[in-house]
């Protein structure tokens, strides 16, 4: 079984293996020094070896016990680490098994006591330890002499010997622990599944592949967002070496989308990439599996999932899958909801997906250099640079405020041509206020700061129509726009409306306290934005945010393992207080409700970015968004346009078209 360990390892690095072994050894070293008490009660000053050691290395200067600690402490490691090198290459023991691990540790405090400490303290320390001795104390001294009635030379290599199976425990079980949670990763080709753990490894290929498999208790997991994501990492740190469970998770994109960041990828203030993680970095005990679910049969108790087979654009045919399942979690998230408004869904931009803000972004660059050539049309001119955002909740007021401060950063800095009263941004909000999420008082600051930066918002107004070049509003009014973004709220996907199980009017999956789908409870769990979860202290669903998806994938797990290890006993009612509310409204302000106290201004927009900083997923993508906002404190705005392939074709016109003759003619004069 050796050699095929070595074959199917994956994800292995010896740098960081080695890695794991110096701070095993690092820590052992320092437990090297717990014996010494021994000593000290026994009479002798043990601190003298560590002189010795300087003085052998040259150093007599009053750092010469720190010079020796630190040459006994590198030797360690160094030995440690040749050791480990010696063993990973060989073959011949693999730590992410404990056990090896251990013996790992054994053998190395064995070698360093009998290679190195034995030949090295009789031959050389000795008799420094003498000299120093007889120097510093009155009368002659013996090491292994008697000075005290309780000390003897069998005890003290006794000692010496606690002290190197101390380092050598310490250092198997740290680098065993830290290369099982962070290391290398044994993966069955045939389940597309890792280990952590080669000992599960060889028990998962028995057991599930062997000639009598076992049969797996199947959890699928049917999106990829807050709520998937957090389900998926509890389930499996729960179930990283238990064989009998199979986890899959399926999503129609293969990335974990930062959705909150979304408005700054629209302006350009952060790197696309940089809100984005891949699917499969979390997916080490679990499949992956990037498709559209077509349908839900909880009845039967299986999903069919479809993708595309060829290009995207342009597919060859759609193949079509089966998943089964014991136990389902669903958490699809929500789509945009048009309300019923003709052409909005063709017509207006959204902000649901990274598609969605690369498109935005694009497309509000291209209208400030179409505004840019047009000098003599000046109302072409305004309607390219009107701008209607639909929808004044947390979505709508970020959006607007990152639009403003975009569009105008670019013309002052980059579109000399144009002017700041040709812009006209404009928010359109049914209700009597924005901000609905916080109170009153916080919304009309917002809602001043906001019309202070330049912003037309229109309350109490419904959008009734939207063409390709203009909106109309209830009141009569139409505005003359090439840019409508609509942020008017979510809907639940339709393949969720099919299900045989109670929705609420919105369409939303109806669940108990403990996020169990009504009518199927002992199977399917839901949660996120397509789920309505009533909070049992107001009577009121939980609003669809990002940290309740957080807080309900916590308790989905929770109460998911508890059904599968059969203690249902142990299950936890979904019951969370939210612990704060916050936006931004654009020129570093912001406002919110932190655990009940109501924040405004630069301390609002401080605390949304300290709090989404936080949740990223990871250190690299903390890093990476740190790195853009600083950027953006002492740069301009990057103003480039890179068109997608569908743009490039679009963008060619006919030069004999007299229409687009004359514009150049009157752009020469």
């Amino acid at each position: 079984m050796k050699g095929k360990a070595t074959e199917i390892r994956v994800d292995f690095s010896l740098k960081r293996e080695v890695f794991f072994v110096v701070i095993g050894a690092m820590l052992g070293a320092v437990s090297m020094l717990i014996p010494t008490a021994f000593e000290v009660g026994m009479g002798l000053p043990y601190y003298v070896t560590w002189v010795a050691f300087g003085h052998v290395i040259g150093v007599h200067s009053s750092n010469a016990a720190f010079a020796g600690i630190a040459i006994h402490t590198i030797t360690a490691i160094s030995i440690g680490i040749v050791i480990g090198v010696f063993l990973y290459k060989t073959g011949i023991l693999n730590i992410s098994k404990l056990s090896n691990g251990l013996l790992y540790g054994l053998f190395a405090g064995t070698v360093v006591l009998i290679i190195f400490f034995i030949p090295v303290y009789m031959l050389i320390l000795q008799p420094e330890i003498n000299r120093i001795l007889t120097t510093i104390m009155p009368e002659t001294y013996d090491e292994y002499g008697t000075t005290s009635s309780h000390y003897s030379f069998p005890l003290v290599i006794v000692s010496y010997i606690i002290m190197h199976l101390v380092f050598g425990i310490i250092v198997g079980v740290t680098s065993s622990a830290l290369s099982i949670k962070f290391g290398s990763r044994y993966r069955c080709t045939k389940c597309d599944i890792s280990f952590s753990r080669i000992d599960s490894y060889q028990k998962h290929v028995e057991l599930v592949h062997g000639e009598k498999p076992i049969q797996q208790i199947r959890i699928l997991i049917l999106g990829g967002g807050f709520a998937g994501i957090e389900v998926l990492r509890q389930l499996q740190k729960a179930f990283q070496n238990d064989i009998s469970i199979d986890i899959t998770l399926v999503s129609r994109d293969n990335f974990f989308l930062f959705t909150p960041m979304l408005p700054e990828i629209s302006s350009g203030m952060i790197e696309t990439r940089h809100i984005v993680t891949p699917l499969r970095a979390f997916c080490n005990r679990a499949k992956f599996y990037e498709t559209e679910v077509e349908s839900v049969d909880l009845g039967n108790k299986q999903v069919v999932i479809t993708h595309r087979i060829g290009k995207p654009t342009n597919p060859i045919e759609w193949r079509s899958h089966i998943l089964k399942y014991d136990y389902l979690v669903i958490s699809l998230g929500s789509e945009t909801n048009f309300y019923g408004i003709s052409e909005a869904a063709k017509q207006a931009f959204t902000l649901k997906s990274l598609g969605d803000a690369i498109v935005l972004r694009n497309h509000v660059i291209s209208m400030l250099e179409q505004a840019d050539i047009e000098h003599e049309d000046l109302d072409l001119r305004k309607r390219l640079l009107t701008f209607v955002v639909v929808g004044g909740g947390f979505s709508g007021v970020e959006i607007v405020g990152e639009l403003n401060d975009f569009i105008l950063d670019s013309i002052k800095y980059f579109y000399h041509n144009l002017q700041k009263s040709y812009v006209r941004i404009i928010l359109v909000n049914s209700g009597g206020r924005i901000l609905p999420e916080v109170t009153e008082d916080l919304a009309d600051f917002a809602l001043q700061k906001i019309r202070r930066n330049g912003v037309e918002v229109i309350l109490n107004t419904r959008v009734t129509e939207i063409t390709s070049d203009n909106v109309k509003l209830d009141q009569g009014t139409i505005i003359r726009t090439q840019t409508i973004i609509w942020a008017g709220g979510g809907k639940p996907q339709t393949v969720l409306s099919a299900l045989s199980c109670d929705h609420d009017k919105s369409g939303r999956i109806m669940t108990n306290n403990y996020l169990e789908v009504t009518g199927f409870t002992d199977s399917v769990i839901a949660l996120g934005d397509c789920a309505c979860v009533t909070d049992p202290n107001t009577g009121k669903p939980y609003p669809p945010t990002a940290q309740h998806a957080l807080r309900q994938g916590k308790i989905a797990a929770i109460n998911l393992i508890s059904k599968i290890k059969g203690k249902e006993n142990h299950k936890e009612p979904f019951d969370y207080k939210t612990k704060g509310v916050m936006t931004l409204i654009g020129k570093r302000n912001g406002v919110g409700i932190i655990l009940g106290h109501k924040v405004h201004g630069f301390v609002a927009w401080w605390f949304w970015r300290s709090y989404y900083l936080v949740n990223l997923p990871t250190v690299e993508k903390k890093l990476r968004v740190s790195v853009d906002w600083i950027i953006d404190l002492f740069f301009k705005r990057d103003v480039t346009r890179l068109k997608t392939p569908t743009e490039e074709i679009a963008f060619k016109p006919n030069i004999s078209d007299r229409s687009f003759t004359s514009s150049s003619e009157s752009i020469q004069k």
